[in-house]
């Protein structure tokens, strides 16, 4: 059997992360542990539980977690993502693991999905706290993932979609929003992912109230400036 317990980590500019901590019941603790998280623009309600769930019916202790901005954690604007404030708030995360006394400090690991995975290898490579490091289908160049989606000849639209919604912020006026998927896939989407296939994903796996189908402007912007690729040669060996 496992325990599910509702956890808010109060950071320190005033932004609290809700989160999930399952903990194995009848098990000798203090407890390996694990922090998870899900990809861009997901929420802890989108099909990540029952992963949860199953290490720690293994024996773990599991942190899950919403980024800011999404689900259930607090911060604006809504449906932001910045992955270098995630990760920040993500040590956040780690230190709360390290003061629960059913919880081994020295035990501790990080799973990350998609953008978090990319997150998994920065950290992993920057915090000796983590002993090791899942990444699943990780974010591993923001560049070469731009240049997939976005063709060269038509890269100078999206650059200047850019430039006027940041001196519109600066002028005062609220962020740029696009859909964060759309099932038009013609070419020239503004959508963070312009596929079918992530319509079922992202529509119908979370509540309504938690999730919305749009995302910052800005938010794709630091996607293609996001390199966690570079971290990987760093995160071995690892002390303990």
């Amino acid at each position: 059997m496992v325990e599910r317990i509702d956890v808010r980590i109060p950071l320190p500019d005033g932004i609290e992360l809700a989160t999930w901590l399952f903990l194995p019941e009848n098990t000798e603790k203090p407890l390996p542990a694990i922090t998870m998280a899900h990809g861009f623009g997901g929420t802890r309600h989108h099909s990540i539980e029952h992963t949860a769930r199953r290490f720690s019916e293994a024996g773990y202790a599991v942190l899950l977690h919403d980024h800011r901005n999404f689900g259930d954690s607090g911060g604006t604007p809504r449906q932001d993502i910045d992955p270098y404030q995630q990760i920040a708030d993500w040590r956040w995360a780690i230190t709360y693991l390290g003061t629960r006394w059913e919880i081994d400090e020295q035990r501790i690991c990080i799973w990350g999905f998609s953008y978090a995975g990319g997150h998994a290898l920065v950290l992993g490579a920057t915090d000796r706290r983590i002993k090791s490091v899942y990444a699943q289908a990780p974010t591993v160049s923001g560049y070469e993932t731009g240049l997939r989606r976005v063709p060269p000849h038509e890269v100078r639209a999206p650059e200047e979609r850019f430039h006027h919604d940041e001196r519109d912020q600066l002028a005062g006026k609220p962020p740029v929003y696009v859909p964060f998927i759309d099932t038009d896939t013609s070419p020239g989407s503004p959508a963070a992912y312009p596929q079918k296939g992530a319509a079922d994903f992202y529509l119908h796996r979370a509540p309504e109230d938690t999730w919305t189908n749009e995302v910052t402007l800005q938010s794709n912007r630091r996607a293609r400036a996001y390199e966690p690729g570079q971290w990987i040669s760093r995160i071995a060996p690892t002390p303990c």
